[in-house]
């Protein structure tokens, strides 16, 4: 988190929180994380025994179970929803809109952030007509926003650090059985490859979102990216298997 935010390595702050997680790390008894790409992290930055470590993803909220499906048009609706700051390099999918601007695809960007007003000011700039912005809204009224999208996107800015994080929203995005278009690196290109729900390019390259999305628009069944997506959802990220896997967890230490 300090490296995304812009700590240096060698910076004192850095040092400081280094040597204080690595007490952590070393004293607790076992290590959860959300991530398969911590594993090898921990290992090799901290010198963790992986059999210490285990793999627990987290969930979506119950309430993005209940989406329903786009109703078909000759329009296609991209969403991202989420915060808008600096490293989620919403700034992309704006690349994308100008490059798109007469194709029938339109892009929904639901969320607030420390970007969001500057890549406000950049889509009046561009004049570009196919992107709306939403600012944030309550949870309750996500999956209505949802409902309206033929598939999600998750982007990321170019971050060897970042790319080994997976996004919550990638959890919410497979829960409510939506297709993903990813342009982001690491554990997210991971998932969104091996559970077949997407496409998804490198962090940063604006031709390879551009041509991503112009393949997604010209599949005739679109379908089968969602349910793929449910299916990872509910073999992996499941509330009830967490709960259930945190507790065996639990007893194992007692």
């Amino acid at each position: 988190s300090l490296i995304a935010g812009g700590i240096k390595k060698g910076s004192l702050i850095y040092k400081y929180f280094y040597s204080v997680s690595k007490k952590i790390y070393k004293n607790v008894d076992r290590i959860l994380v959300t991530s398969k790409m911590f594993i090898n992290h921990l290992s090799n930055e901290f010198n963790i025994e992986k059999k210490r470590i285990e793999y627990l993803p987290q969930y979506a909220e119950d309430v993005f179970h209940n989406v329903s499906r786009n109703k078909p048009s000759d329009v296609c609706n991209l969403m991202f929803a989420g915060n808008i700051g600096e490293l989620q390099n919403v700034e992309i999918i704006l690349l994308a809109a100008t490059e798109l601007q007469n194709e029938k695809i339109r892009f929904h960007i639901v969320g607030a952030g420390t970007d969001l007003e500057r890549l406000q000011n950049l889509a009046k700039e561009k004049k570009l007509s196919n992107v709306t912005f939403y600012g944030r809204r309550p949870i309750d009224e996500m999956p209505n926003y949802y409902s309206m999208a033929d598939a999600m996107l998750v982007t990321m800015k170019d971050d060897p650090v970042l790319s080994l994080t997976l996004p919550g929203k990638v959890q919410s995005y497979m829960a409510a059985g939506k297709p993903i278009i990813g342009s982001i690196n690491g554990e997210t290109m991971r998932v969104i490859n091996e559970s077949g729900c997407g496409s998804c390019g490198h962090a940063e390259d604006v031709q390879a979102l551009v041509r991503n999305i112009e393949h997604f628009v010209s599949l005739k069944d679109k379908t089968s990216f969602g349910d793929n997506a449910k299916t990872f959802y509910m073999r992996f990220f499941d509330k009830d298997s967490f709960i259930g896997r945190l507790e065996d967890e639990m007893k194992g230490l007692l």
